[in-house]
């Protein structure tokens, strides 16, 4: 007789509900209308395609204000129109029996100082200014995306005064009141990857001397203080939180560092754990975009596991981990008692029917990295499902590979020699 899958065994998430453990991780897909920066029809089938009775779906990366402009095409969750948008994606999910979360979002340096000339930038201009850090350093490291479309140099940010930190705390306050408005189940703070709390977070990008600067404990003050303001206006119960704890030797983003990253990290996972947060999506550094168009032989989902291991004893609650994981390791990884459920971006792009696809062992389809950041349907709404690839629909656009032959199985969650 066949073992259930782990994955499909039932977990209970804070308040947001109880969720079979294949998660959407959270993507930017670059697909909201210009200049108000709202959700389309697109979106709506998008995220329809995707939900699935007791799925959790976590929404891309959406501004929290125009303070935090600097990707063309990415919505945003402060306006009535972004909100009523919204909306039609979270009534489309629950019709699903699926629940979903809106991430939270401000990128901090990351914005280059020419996006102020956007349209929606301008019109509230007199409110924020974009292109804030923690301090006034660039990064330090390749080129920024101009709004012209071009490449250009990093620009030096502004750094946030103290005195302006409670207004920024009060715009996440706001966008959490928006999400929950239109209809989301939760929200989740976008505390990794470089952008504005991880830059407040990492000792490279945080030379403050206030109380927001120095230790370890004052630079996680500000995420510990913005998810206990939302928390006000949600319930912790629906707080998520995404970190993308680094280490020497692995991917860092957007030139966040740290001269101690586990005492960093350790400090915020624990910091979480006490305030009982819903969940902690957690990133695995192994995920690179240069292999993308490996698909299956992408070199990240042979790579040991490493933020689980070590930051699973520090966070009791529900964690997902994210980042190289195929439908084989994220079993193991969830039987091992890693994590409890494991967020899929690529292979949920390119498999609208994922949960369904792991559970039945079906081929995947093979995604295709030249269409995650375009503007269009193409690559968004037009993978089909395993039923459509059984009726002989798609017009044979996409392939399909063995789940079998991706990676290789986890073989003893461990650490690298090198950590």
């Amino acid at each position: 007789m066949a073992t259930e899958n782990v994955l499909f065994a039932p977990l209970q998430i804070g308040t947001i509900g109880r969720c079979h453990r294949v998660v959407l991780a959270p993507l930017t897909r670059m697909r909201a209308e210009e200049p108000g920066l709202t959700p389309t029809r697109s979106h709506v089938e998008y995220y329809a395609q995707r939900a699935s009775p007791g799925g959790l779906l976590i929404s891309e990366a959406s501004y929290i204000s125009t303070e935090t402009h600097g990707y063309p095409h990415a919505p945003g969750i402060f306006t009535d129109s972004q909100v009523d948008a919204w909306r039609k994606v979270t009534d489309a999910v629950h019709s699903k029996g699926g629940k979903i979360t809106c991430q939270l979002w401000h990128i901090g340096r990351v914005a280059h100082e020419s996006w102020k000339q956007h349209p929606l930038a301008l019109a509230y201009s007199d409110v924020w200014q974009l292109g804030v850090s923690a301090s006034a350093i660039a990064i330090p490291t390749g080129q920024a995306k101009s709004f012209s479309g071009a490449r250009a140099e990093q620009t030096v940010p502004r750094a946030l005064t103290t005195q302006e930190i409670p207004r920024l705390i009060a715009d996440y306050v706001h966008s959490a009141k928006c999400a929950m408005l239109a209809g989301f189940d939760g929200v989740e703070i976008h505390a990794a990857h470089g952008y504005l709390i991880d830059q407040f977070l990492n000792s490279s990008s945080n030379q403050r001397t206030d109380q927001y600067g120095g230790s370890i404990e004052n630079r996680c003050r500000l995420l510990f203080e913005i998810v206990t303001a939302v928390a006000e206006v949600v319930g912790v119960g629906k707080i998520g939180v995404r970190l993308s704890p680094h280490a020497p030797g692995t991917i860092t983003y957007n030139g966040c560092t740290d001269v101690d990253p586990d005492a960093l990290y350790t400090c915020a996972v624990s910091g979480l754990d006490t305030m009982g947060v819903a969940y902690l999506l957690i990133s695995e550094p192994r995920w690179s975009s240069a292999n993308d168009k490996l698909v299956e032989k992408d070199p990240g989902f042979d790579m040991d596991l490493v933020n689980a291991v070590k930051f699973r004893k520090h966070f009791r609650g529900v964690l997902i981990a994210a980042g190289g994981f195929t439908p084989k390791t994220a079993r193991e990884t969830v039987e091992a008692g890693l994590c409890d459920a494991v967020g899929f971006g690529r292979w949920f792009i390119s498999n609208p029917d994922l949960p369904a696809r792991i559970r039945t062992g079906e081929p995947l389809n093979r995604y295709d990295r030249k269409t995650f950041y375009a503007h269009g349907d193409g690559g968004y709404t037009d993978y089909p499902s395993s039923l459509e690839v059984a009726m002989g629909k798609g017009g044979g656009k996409y392939t399909q590979v063995d789940q079998a032959k991706i990676g290789k199985s986890l073989g003893g969650p461990v650490l690298p020699s090198k950590f």
